[in-house]
């Protein structure tokens, strides 16, 4: 699939990850609308950065966690820089909390947030697609689903596995859907590391079998390989690392 030319949403794409893959598709030619929800300075940015490179960028905001308001963000995107054909669902929730710190209510957000939206906007974005138009479906994830101390975001992450394997078969041949499963890219704010005088990035180096945490650049690249390649659906791939084979 042709990056140029495209129009793509990514979901959290005013900072960290969402910004670097939301800069790369925009370098690579594709108008970009930038989605948030609480950090709209930052998305204002990264909007900024996007032009720069002689695309459409706009800003765009959804509270995920509102059925409404997701399905009405394809709408959008759809009514003001063209039909979406890339959509990378990056927003996520993501905090501590175990099994027995779980709330209904936070259960009900992490499953909105995490696995919801992106069926949702899958859906809109699949329906709306004029013709025979192709499209691609790229989901964030984690290496590591099964959590005791995020229990919530582990099961959301999980289910939102088993959503890209279903999408990717009811929405072939012209949708290809896939994930990326990352490890330590940049560190949580709240990752506590316990051994003395070692810091975030370098306990989380030492689990990896490539001896160093990732990079921004390298999660984008591999996105961009994945909306490139036209015969990968269903799939997960890992930038972990390699620590999901340890």
């Amino acid at each position: 699939m042709q990056i140029s030319g495209s129009t793509a949403l990514v979901t959290g794409g005013g900072r960290r990850v969402g910004r670097s893959i939301a800069l790369a598709l925009a370098q690579g030619g594709a108008n970009v609308a930038v989605h948030y929800n609480h950090s709209k300075t930052d998305a204002a940015e990264t909007v900024e950065i996007a032009r720069s490179f002689g695309v459409r960028s706009e800003l765009f905001s959804a509270d995920l966690a509102d059925p409404g308001e997701t399905v009405r963000l394809i709408d959008a995107v759809n009514s003001s820089i063209g039909a979406v054909n890339i959509l990378v669902n990056n927003a996520s929730m993501f905090s501590m909390g175990t099994i027995y710190e779980t709330s209904l209510d936070e259960w009900d957000q992490y499953m909105a947030v995490n696995f919801r939206a992106p069926f949702l906007l899958a859906q809109a974005m699949g329906s709306s697609l004029p013709g025979d138009e192709t499209g691609k479906v790229i989901s964030l994830n984690d290496w590591r689903t099964a959590r005791a101390k995020r229990f919530t975001y582990g099961v959301s992450k999980a289910a939102l596995s088993g959503l890209t394997r279903s999408l990717a078969v009811a929405m072939a041949p012209n949708v290809q859907v896939n994930e990326v499963a990352l490890g330590a890219i940049l560190p949580p704010a709240d990752l506590v590391v316990e051994i003395p005088g070692q810091t975030p990035g370098e306990a989380v180096s030492k689990a990896s079998l490539a001896g160093r945490m990732g990079t921004l650049n390298e999660v984008s690249a591999a996105v961009i390989s994945l909306i490139e390649n036209d015969f990968i659906t269903g799939e997960t791939l890992h930038i972990d690392g390699g620590r999901h084979v340890r």
